[in-house]
């Protein structure tokens, strides 16, 4: 039976799990406030809410398909060190405007206090954890090895209606939004970057970067995600493949968008390729659906990566997108 299921959470705008949301489950309900909450509260009403995500994900117990529901405050709920969840089958749900990206709880790894080594906001170690209707951002600087805000490295994870960005060290090359080398993620309605900040180093959306063996992004489907950035470098990369050890199987996206700012006031550009697949790949695949990108090419590097739909009908070389075209 249901522990401690949430009532009158309609004044939220979020739907059940049918439609996306707050899943039904026999676990216990965690409820989070940053505003009103405190960490010595049980965290089991909306009026004895914890304060921190951190003190949350404590009390969850793996396996149990216990449920986070994050208040969305219009504070950040700030970690000072990177959140490495390991549990299996937690959800984390995020009250805020349903479908408005920067109404969503925001989780941020603070600049302030973070020591440089720190790799992510947060990294997904577990088995079947989903994330609905949050953003994870990075704001930590000073180092190339604070480099992502989510580290996506478990398996069976969903992302719903999530946003990931990390908007600090602009100038640092081959940092990323997310970092993915992930088992069987399905990602749906997701946006990559912001916008609001300019990018003046290579960076990538979305960096596909695995060791090898279990550790390889693999199964992924990506569903009507976004990928946006402002640069005034054009060898910015949506999604950047980083070798050979990285991918493995099918991994597919459908109806995604990947654009640039075009600004003359910002100096910003389009960016080279939207996607780069890496030289000499041979045990994973790269397959997209009904793209769409304002960059000069879609992809230089095209090893086993294809495309097909109508996503594009005009544009300079690759770019150009047809049915059953595999660039090269």
């Amino acid at each position: 039976m249901l522990t401690n299921f949430p009532n009158g959470l309609s004044s939220f705008g979020v739907p059940t799990m049918g439609m996306g949301g707050i899943p039904v489950t026999e676990g216990t309900y965690y409820f989070v406030d940053s505003a009103i909450g405190s960490d010595a509260n049980n965290g089991l009403s909306m009026e004895s809410p914890l304060k921190t995500l951190l003190a949350a994900y404590n009390k969850c117990t793996t396996n149990k398909n216990d449920v986070i529901l994050l208040v969305a405050t219009g504070t950040h709920y700030t970690l000072d060190t990177m959140l490495d969840w390991a549990k299996n089958r937690i959800h984390l749900v995020g009250l805020g405007t349903w479908g408005a990206a920067d109404m969503q709880p925001e989780i941020q790894l603070s600049a302030t206090g973070v020591a440089l080594t720190v790799a992510a906001t947060i990294k997904v170690t577990g088995l079947g954890n989903t994330f609905t209707n949050v953003y994870i951002s990075n704001a930590g600087v000073g180092s190339a090895l604070c480099v992502t805000a989510l580290w996506d490295a478990g398996e069976n994870t969903v992302y719903t209606n999530c946003q990931f960005a990390k908007f600090s060290d602009l100038n640092v090359a081959a940092v990323s939004n997310v970092e993915a080398r992930g088992d069987t993620t399905t990602w749906r309605n997701c946006k990559f970057g912001v916008d609001w900040v300019t990018v003046t180093a290579a960076r990538f959306g979305l960096h596909i970067k695995g060791t090898g063996s279990g550790a390889r992004m693999k199964h992924n489907i990506f569903e009507d995600c976004y990928f946006v950035v402002t640069t005034t470098t054009a060898n910015y990369e949506h999604i950047h493949l980083y070798d050979t050890s990285s991918m493995a199987f099918n991994n597919i996206w459908k109806n995604c968008i990947f654009v640039n700012t075009l600004s003359n006031s910002l100096s910003a550009i389009a960016c080279d390729d939207a996607v780069n697949s890496t030289s000499g790949l041979v045990e994973g695949g790269m397959f997209f659906v009904n793209p769409a990108c304002n960059a000069t090419s879609f992809c230089s590097v095209a090893d086993h990566l294809t495309v097909v739909g109508y996503g594009m009908t005009s544009g300079a070389g690759t770019a150009t997108v047809g049915v059953g075209i595999t660039p090269n």
